[in-house]
């Protein structure tokens, strides 16, 4: 590849700032500095014929194999109307930017945008996005251009982020775009390494959205080796609230780093951090030992924010998870010159400190000082969007929910529902009139609303509303009978009346309709669970945990079905990835357990058992142990084709936890020995011989065990099994230690030989036993008196 064109594939990858000056020289402040650029454009591609056209991809077509030689500026033209649609709807700062030749497209472009779907009704100049994409696409412009391509998938994303569904169109054509991309020679230019690192970012913020984790890791892990860096959580002494005595350990994040930070751009006014304000907690960690890292670049910082948001996508909402995710963000709002990282890092920690009583108040505040921040002339709208696709950047209407949101939790009901009602949240504003008694209200708004548009989502909210059936039906009709919203609101109607059986055609029509939509799929497998539809089940609930993986009911309930099936190894395998989502839940470790010995995985069955004892404290499945003593004692081969006898030794310290902790349960102590006598040592036959005798005191501690038939055969045997380990220990014992085994034997012998036959229930089934026990009982006596005599 030509040096000119490597600068130029560069210089265009960073928002085409040196080629759109070229094209439209503008002062750097000012806020309509896009629309300056599409308006030279425009007269320079002389787009007003174009754009008047019926058919605009045809006529954008057309227009760009004709003038192929400008295609740098067509790329231009779509990277600057992409970008004043950010401006629009992410950095600001706000301004009328109604463009006489393309303002007429925007009906067209909400069709065009809308894939079966709609868009979020906050999305405005949605006919910037429109253009930019219909120039992307266009096939000539790709094979001119190479980054026509990247640009393609930047616009995709920004499309997704205004969806008020996942699209799986956008997710397919996203994935090929990634590949696409990748398969470009742009890559390996040592000087440029950091185009490699930011598309990586890029790549993942786009699966982030889809939450598929493998992908992302995929593509962290990439731009982590293409930066040259090192991120870890470690511990250093330190405090954290104001009267805090002793320092206690805490985390922060160490960064080190191989190579140099690439050259960025930084913003000169970012938005503010408020003071936590707190009587207790200290506005930061205050440590005691050094925690000093490497100061990074803003693209490095793209990629710890980028690790920060895979955090929170891979862990469960708890408190630890949320002390792991606080040092990253505040390594970015402490030190990042970035305005779109900042912002994002301060909406993040909002979401976080609003479940908290005592940084909800800063979150409020800080909500509102972003929003604010956002319709301010500073910083110029260059910095705003510099590297805002790697950021993770959120639509403004996010932050301003995330301020209705904070309020509600505060209880000022009246002020979020007015925020509820400017941002078109209808779930919310239904929750919101719910909670001041005023549900009818949620109702009528909804009907004014569709009054003046009638759209699937709102005959859907007004279904929800109304509890009404026929509204969904509405919703079914209007869409052509495409919209997968309709059948899931359809769906979740009769769900909630625990109606499985209506349920489960709409769920799974809205499935089919959309296959990424994570909320259907767990409630078809459940519903299909109630009816005992297993295949439906198991389809449903992997295809929920290709989308969710983190989710341990779900593939408990997975592996339920594949065992309803007949297909215990995968359901074994469900378990598996069951026990890594919640490793403290011992029914899932039960579960993993009886499956486990069914198909003969033995090592885990006895991992899974000590696990459940140190989650319960006490538990006993004489099956389970059985089937595994048995395995072990006959070295039956396991699933992976080894002898079982190799377990002995840890089975043996299993039944040690298990006696430690239940000291009377006789088939406990009866399996102990019989694993124990497999040994063969002399100091064995002795273990064999005191479990066996505590499994005697077991079954006779109960006064009336010998008025039980079962109880009584069971004592028998267990009779039998003791004289037996009596008379094999006095073989190799010192006379001594015999005399007193064989005393001990006699008398536990005749004990149990006199209740039956002065008591018990003697049938032909016990007389057997006890006249084995008897013959048995005589052998000991004659040892016992030969060492008397």
């Amino acid at each position: 590849m030509e040096d000119d064109e490597v600068r130029r594939i560069l210089e265009v990858s960073h928002l085409g700032k040196f080629i759109l000056a070229e094209c439209a020289p503008p002062g750097e402040g000012d806020t309509l500095y896009y629309k300056t650029v599409l308006d030279n454009l425009c007269l320079k591609l002389n787009l007003r014929s174009v754009i008047s056209s019926e058919n605009l991809e045809s006529s954008l077509e057309k227009s760009i194999e004709n003038n192929y030689e400008k295609c740098i500026e067509w790329l231009c033209l779509g990277i600057a109307s992409l970008n004043s649609f950010i401006q629009c709807n992410w950095t600001g700062p706000e301004v009328d930017v109604d463009l006489d030749w393309l303002v007429h497209k925007r009906d067209e472009a909400v069709k065009g945008l809308a894939l079966g779907d709609q868009c979020n009704d906050n999305a405005e100049h949605l006919e910037f996005l429109y253009l930019s994409k219909l120039i992307f696409t266009n096939k000539t412009l790709q094979s001119i251009c190479v980054t026509t391509l990247w640009w393609l998938l930047r616009g995709n994303l920004v499309h997704q982020l205004i969806m008020e569904e996942e699209s799986p169109i956008l997710l397919e054509s996203s994935e090929l775009l990634i590949e696409k991309v990748r398969e470009l020679n742009i890559w390996g230019i040592p000087k440029f390494e950091y185009l490699e690192t930011l598309f990586n970012i890029e790549a993942a913020q786009v699966w982030m959205f889809y939450r598929h984790i493998p992908n992302i890791e995929k593509y962290l892990k990439k731009a982590e080796t293409c930066a040259g860096l090192s991120l870890e959580l470690q511990g250093a002494m330190g405090k954290r609230t104001k009267y805090q005595v002793e320092d206690k350990p805490q985390l922060f994040l160490r960064i080190q780093t191989e190579r140099e930070n690439f050259t960025s751009y930084e913003c000169p006014q970012l938005p503010i951090s408020v003071h936590l304000n707190d009587d207790l907690r200290l506005e930061r960690i205050k440590f005691t030992e050094s925690t000093q890292s490497v100061k990074l670049g803003i693209i490095e910082e793209t990629f710890v924010m980028a690790k920060c948001m895979h955090l929170q996508l891979c862990q469960p909402k708890d408190h630890l998870a949320e002390e792991e995710i606080s040092p990253y963000l505040n390594t970015i709002i402490d030190n990042t010159r970035s305005w779109p990282l900042k912002m994002e890092a301060l909406r993040h920690r909002c979401l976080l400190e609003m479940r908290n009583k005592r940084t909800i108040d800063r979150a409020l505040s800080q909500s509102e000082c972003l929003i604010t921040h956002y319709s301010n002339p500073q910083p110029i709208v260059y910095h705003r969007t510099y590297n805002i696709f790697a950021s993770g950047m959120k639509p403004i209407w996010h932050f301003k929910e995330i301020l209705a949101d904070t309020m509600l939790s505060l209880g000022l009901v009246k002020g979020a529902l007015e925020l509820y009602l400017k941002l078109h949240q209808w779930e919310q504003v239904i929750v919101c009139y719910t909670l001041l008694e005023l549900r009818h209200k949620a109702a009528e708004i909804i009907r004014q609303e569709i009054t003046k548009k009638p759209t699937v989502k709102l005959w859907c909210l007004l279904g929800d509303a109304e509890q009404e059936t026929s509204h969904y039906e509405t919703a079914w009709k209007l869409s052509n009978e495409t919209s997968s919203r309709a059948q899931r609101h359809w769906g979740m109607y009769y769900f909630a009346k625990q109606s499985y059986g209506d349920a489960i055609p709409h769920l799974k029509l809205s499935a089919d309709l959309n296959n990424i939509q994570e909320n259907v799929w767990i409630r078809l497998g459940f519903a299909a669970l109630q009816v005992e539809d297993w295949k439906l089940a198991a389809t449903s609930y992997r295809r929920y945990c290709a989308l969710e993986q983190t989710s341990f009911e779900a593939w408990n309930n997975l592996a339920k079905a594949y065992i309803k099936l007949g297909d215990k190894p995968r359901a074994w395998r469900s378990l598996q990835d069951a026990v890594k989502c919640n490793y403290d839940k011992w029914e899932v470790w039960d579960n993993l357990m009886v499956v486990s010995i069914d198909l003969g995985h033995f090592s885990d069955v006895i991992r899974c058992y000590h696990r459940i004892l140190e989650l319960k404290g006490k538990h006993i499945d004489l099956q389970v142990l059985n089937i595994l003593v048995k395995a072990i004692s006959e070295d039956v081969t396991d699933a992976n084709g080894f002898g079982s006898s190799k377990l002995l030794h840890k089975a043996l310290e299993l039944f040690g936890k298990i006696t430690s902790l239940v000291h009377n349960d006789t088939d406990v102590w009866r399996l102990y020995a019989q694993l124990t006598i497999g040994q063969g040592s002399h100091i064995d036959c002795q273990k064999t011989a005191q479990y066996l005798q505590r499994a005697y005191r077991s079954a006779i501690a109960d006064p009336t065990w010998f008025t039980d038939t079962y109880t009584t055969h069971n004592v028998l045997e267990l009779c039998n099994s003791l004289a037996d380990a009596y008379l094999n220990c006095s073989t190799v014992a010192p006379e001594k230690e015999k005399k007193s085994l064989l005393g001990s034997a006699k008398l536990s012998l005749q004990s149990v030989i006199t209740k039956v036959k002065q008591e018990g229930i003697v049938s032909d089934d016990i007389a057997g036993g006890l006249a084995n026990l008897e013959s048995k009982l005589a052998v000991i006596i004659q040892e016992f008196d030969k060492i008397n005599a």
